[in-house]
């Protein structure tokens, strides 16, 4: 594989997916509802009141396969998109589901929720996500370090990251660039004017060097109030996530409580929010300008359909103007591929004359289970020239991305 080599006179966007994650310890979205009714997840607070919790609402999670669905059938054959679709549509229709009251299916859904949110927060101390750190195992700060040492001197940087996940390890990363000397600094800009800005000790509005971090389905750490419309960041100029409270009063009305704001996973996601419907703009225009589209640990799934939408349309558009198409790079591991590739490879191997094997039989089956699942295939559908980094995030921080 070719070196990814980052030009600071170009436009870079970095499209990050579930599995730029994975390195970090975080579950993909497969499976992070095994995780949430196992109780496994990564955060635990010294005081150990996350016990309680968690099982609370792993509880509740149980309870919903139990009384909407087939219980302990429903574990390995459901995904949280068909959780959510059904919860959605009857709190939508405002419809009780059999016995189940409209009352109980809320919680449920505030629940599920709840669930996501502790199955994606990190338990990495924040020195782990610091651009400073020597020690860093991380690919997000492996990949921050590699940006800031090799674009310090440069007066501005034209780099955006689009994120689709909703921790906030690469946010942890990219606040540790900030100095109080404007010109020694890399300023976050999440693309829209958080309530933060106006509350005293919360970090600034970005300043004139600044790397633009938009999240188009929001973060675990964002709480949004009813009554006066604002999102905010709970999350310090310098990284460190604080408390989601419930209840909390709103920081700038205080006329409601806060709540968390994260688009959930459903075939048929509603990009209702002001801020929400901002940030598309603003991804929309970074699409349009950047030279160089690099997809890091995402695969185009079903569920993205609009994202994707976004991405053929603005591609389309741009060929037809020569020479404006953007260089496409992509890095996954593929590992369905490369799993099924491994089975047949051994089965190949295999000579026993007790054991007979149509090798190409076999290979037409798997053929037929992986249709739609080769990432690289996915993305050839959309676009032309794709440069695969057949590797983990990782790995491609390691040994193939650089800066000049």
């Amino acid at each position: 594989m070719n070196k990814f080599i980052l030009n600071p006179k170009e436009k870079y966007v970095f499209i990050m997916g579930a599995g730029a994650s994975k390195d970090d310890n975080l579950p993909i979205q497969d499976e992070i509802l095994k995780n949430i009714l196992k109780q496994e997840f990564a955060f635990k607070n010294k005081e150990g009141s996350h016990i309680r919790e968690y099982k609370k609402v792993s509880n509740e999670i149980k309870s919903i396969l139990t009384n909407i669905f087939t219980g302990k059938k429903s574990i390995d054959n459901i995904s949280l998109e068909t959780i959510f679709n059904v919860l959605e549509t009857a709190i939508y229709k405002n419809e009780n589901i059999g016995k189940i009251q409209l009352e109980k299916i809320k919680k449920y859904y505030d629940s599920l929720l709840k669930g996501i949110m502790f199955a994606t927060l990190t338990d990495a101390k924040l020195k782990e996500h610091n651009i400073f750190n020597r020690k860093a195992k991380s690919p997000y700060t492996i990949l921050g370090q590699k940006i800031y040492n090799g674009c310090k001197k440069q007066n501005n940087i034209d780099i955006s990251f689009i994120t689709f996940n909703y921790d906030i390890c690469l946010d942890r990363v990219l606040l540790s660039m900030y100095n109080e000397d404007e010109n020694k600094s890399f300023d976050v800009d999440f693309g829209i004017d958080l309530g933060n800005y106006e509350q005293e000790k919360w970090f600034h509005r970005p300043r004139k060097r600044k790397i633009s971090l938009l999240r188009p389905h929001g973060s675990i750490n964002w709480v949004f109030c009813k009554s006066c419309g604002k999102i905010f960041s709970k999350i310090s100029k310098q990284g460190k996530p604080l408390e989601l409270v419930e209840r909390t009063k709103c920081y700038n009305c205080g006329l409601s409580s806060v709540e968390p704001y994260i688009v959930h996973p459903t075939n048929n996601r509603i990009y209702e929010n002001k801020y929400i419907m901002q940030i598309w703009s603003k991804v929309e225009n970074i699409l349009q300008e950047a030279d160089n589209w690099c997809f890091i640990g995402y695969s185009l799934p079903e569920a993205d359909r609009y994202f994707s939408y976004i991405l053929s349309k603005i591609y389309n558009l741009r060929k037809i103007k020569k020479n404006n198409l953007p260089k496409i790079s992509v890095v996954n591991p593929n590992s369905y591929i490369n799993k099924h590739k491994s089975i047949l490879e051994k089965l190949k191997s295999y000579k026993n004359d007790n054991f007979a094997v149509d090798i190409n039989e076999i290979d037409d089956y798997f053929c037929y289970v992986q249709k739609g699942r080769d990432v690289f295939k996915r993305f050839e559908n959309y676009f032309n020239d794709v440069k695969k980094y057949e590797c983990s995030f990782k790995e491609f921080v390691l040994n193939y991305f650089w800066v000049i």
